[in-house]
């Protein structure tokens, strides 16, 4: 049974927990008991072996009766009904040792060898309910002070001795006073520092459970978030039947960053869209939903010569200088065999060309959206062909480190592509790149979010 931390403690009730975390402070303090007891046992037995001619077996069968029990407390230290019943046998084991001395009419100077006349004060170390510290101190008065004094009528004790059946004189009137008066002396010294420190632990796990509560309930909120950006991603790729398309975005953390998005605007006609925030979490995707509102409002101007650039100023208005939006949105036409990109900041498109094996880089230059910088984009445009192949990619990708804090690089990133892209679907192109970068990866943590759109012309 290891103590418990204030993490762990925190998920369960109030009652539950005190108890644990008492329970786990008594048992290593009783460990350090047991091993002085365990000391003090052999060292009376030492002294009986060494004056065998003077020795009681009571004595003998205390000293033993002490090492057996801290052997029994070894043999089940790891059993499950110990750490269930803990504190029950615990107070059982005080109970014992502070009970069997007086009853066994051991002399006092065997007492104070094996240590129980100081259990009173060993006893306040440890912290137990006020009904258990009444018990056990009442077990001691009464067998250390009544019945040692005798000052009970008919009493027998298990030495041999027996009361003369009426009510003897007290033998040690001032004795009697004294230790009852330290032994309520201890009482509520016991009882008082367990609430000194029942009052500090539920002051703590209170606190603790309140901040436990909060981030659980932030933990959903951003699972709910996630949920929400998740859902504006395309859920399926759209049926295009003259474009084969796949795509995965893989967040670094809940929250990502990354987003991309096809809009047909005609039947042979279709936009790419892939954006990238600044950094990662709540923040980027919240300024992320305010990027696709924007778009969505622009969907039926997405071809105009100034649709990034009308894009850029609605964005301004939704952040401040200190974050921005890269951006790429690529025209494709299938009808005039044209490409059309522009680029506010983004990695370029690359380009497969089916019939000579050659990737070419679409689109480039420009400030991201949102630096308030007043740019001009401009659309870069180049011819495609059916077998071609596009791709368009967020920089976790080229920036992804690996062991040995080397980048995946633009080259490697255009030599998976043009190894790959020959005969494949785009589907499988994607697996392809993806399964590379993670063999490049290695055991390295993701350290920024990787979104990766694959389209082939049929």
């Amino acid at each position: 049974m290891k103590e418990p931390s204030i993490d762990d403690l925190v998920q369960l009730p109030e009652a539950v927990a005190l108890q644990r975390h008492f329970d786990a402070r008594n048992l290593s303090r009783l460990r350090w008991l047991l091993t002085l007891v365990t000391v003090l046992a052999l060292v009376g037995l030492a002294a009986a072996v060494a004056g065998a001619a003077r020795v009681s077996a009571m004595r003998v069968g205390f000293y033993v009766a002490n090492v057996v029990a801290v052997l029994g407390f070894i043999a089940v230290f790891r059993e499950r009904f110990f750490e269930r019943y803990f504190r029950q046998i615990l107070v059982a084991y005080f109970f014992v040792q502070m009970a069997l001395p007086s009853l066994w009419n051991i002399s006092s100077t065997d007492f104070s060898l094996q240590m129980a006349g100081l259990f009173p004060l060993v006893l306040m170390a440890f912290r137990l309910r006020v009904l258990e510290y009444l018990v056990l101190y009442g077990t001691f008065w009464v067998t250390g002070v009544l019945v040692r004094t005798g000052a009970v009528a008919g009493v027998v004790l298990v030495g041999g001795a027996t009361a003369s059946g009426t009510t003897p004189a007290v033998s040690d009137t001032g004795t009697a006073v004294g230790l009852s008066v330290a032994l309520a002396a201890c009482l509520i010294g016991a009882v008082a520092w367990a609430q000194v420190d029942r009052r500090r632990f539920v002051a703590v796990w209170r606190r603790e459970h309140s901040r436990s509560r909060e981030r659980l309930r932030m933990r959903e909120e951003i699972e709910y978030a996630r949920k929400i950006q998740l859902s504006m991603l395309p859920q399926a790729p759209p049926d295009i039947p003259w474009l084969d398309l796949s795509a995965a975005s893989l967040p670094a953390t809940e929250v990502g960053g990354d987003y991309y998005d096809i809009f047909r605007l005609a039947p042979g006609r279709l936009a790419l869209v892939i954006a990238d925030v600044s950094g990662h979490g709540l923040a980027s995707g919240l300024l992320l939903s305010g990027v696709r509102s924007c778009l969505y409002l622009l969907e039926g101007d997405l071809a105009a010569a100034d649709a990034v650039g009308r894009l850029d100023r609605m964005v301004r208005r939704t952040t401040d200088r200190r974050t921005y939006v890269t951006l790429l949105l690529a025209l494709v036409d299938q009808d005039a065999k044209t490409l059309a990109v522009t680029s506010a900041g983004h990695p370029p498109l690359l380009h497969f060309h089916a019939a000579t094996g050659s990737v070419d880089e679409v689109g480039s230059g420009a400030p991201p959206l949102g630096t308030f910088a007043d740019p001009q984009y401009v659309r870069h445009e180049t011819a495609i062909a059916a077998g071609d192949l596009l791709v368009v990619y967020t920089d976790g990708v080229t920036e992804m480190r690996n062991d040995h804090a080397e980048d995946y690089g633009d080259e490697r990133l255009r030599r998976a592509i043009a190894r790959a892209a020959p005969g494949r679907t785009a589907r499988e192109v994607r697996d392809s790149v993806l399964s590379e970068l993670a063999n490049f990866k290695g055991s390295a943590e993701q350290a920024d979010d990787i979104t990766l759109v694959v389209a082939r012309l049929r």
